[in-house]
């Protein structure tokens, strides 16, 4: 299968367990991985043919900021669900980078994964 990737989408997300961790917008960082059939796209160089990438980081903005998160977890479910409900892709993978929730640990980020596919 072909894929689209928009890697390293950083947004502003309010996420974590605790309130006082979500009164106040954090980094995150996306990619975004979509299943699709490229060869329309590549045979009509058209993009009514493929999934328009701007429109990609539209949405995941438009959910990311939709409510606060407790888990970034959930974020990427909530992103590839939206994907795959708009766009004409058969997958969808997203990758959610929280910088920072593991620097006691000297860890740089914590990272989910999800991958999803098109029911039918």
């Amino acid at each position: 299968m072909d894929r689209i990737l928009v890697p390293d989408l950083r947004l502003q997300a309010r996420v974590g367990v605790g309130e006082e961790e979500r009164a106040r917008p954090q980094d995150v960082v996306l990619d975004v991985e979509l299943g699709v059939d490229l060869a329309p796209a590549g045979a009509a160089d058209d993009l009514a043919a493929t999934v328009d990438y701007e429109a990609v980081c539209a949405l995941a903005h438009e959910v990311v900021t939709s409510r606060p998160f407790q888990l970034i977890e959930a974020i990427a479910e909530q992103v590839a669900a939206a994907v795959l409900e708009r766009f004409e892709a058969a997958e969808a993978t997203v990758r959610v980078r929280k910088p920072g929730a593991l620097e006691r640990w000297g860890v740089p980020y914590a990272q989910v994964e999800v991958t999803r596919q098109r029911d039918g």
